[in-house]
């Protein structure tokens, strides 16, 4: 009976081991889509970004540490859309999606890592 307790104990603490471990891993991951339309057949692409805040210049400039390379991101840049939740700041774990659509129009999303 105690065996078994001590199993069950020790599978939940290895199993939210690496649920814990996943939760903190960075991540770069690039999709592309191709859309047909009328105009003919066009590309989206989005990039994804998961890492920790390294500089923070609200409405300015972003830095990510991602692994061990760290990606800029100019949130001021013209004819991009960005939106960046207020929770940022540096140190924080955030998921940063850069991506554009089939017209070409180029945005930035970023959001606290879950």
């Amino acid at each position: 009976m105690k065996r078994n307790i001590f199993a069950t104990a020790l599978s939940v603490l290895l199993l939210g081991g690496t649920a814990a471990v996943a939760q903190t891993t960075s991540m770069e991951r690039t999709d592309e889509k191709k859309v047909t339309t009328t105009a003919g057949t066009e590309k989206s692409k989005m990039h994804t970004f998961v890492g920790t805040v390294k500089e923070y210049e609200a409405g300015k400039e972003l830095k990510v540490l991602v692994g061990k390379k760290t990606h800029s991101f100019a949130l001021d840049a013209k004819n991009v859309n960005t939106t960046v939740d207020p929770a940022v700041a540096v140190g924080s774990r955030v998921k940063v999606v850069e991506s554009k659509n089939a017209e070409g129009i180029k945005s930035i999303t970023v959001n606290p890592a879950s």
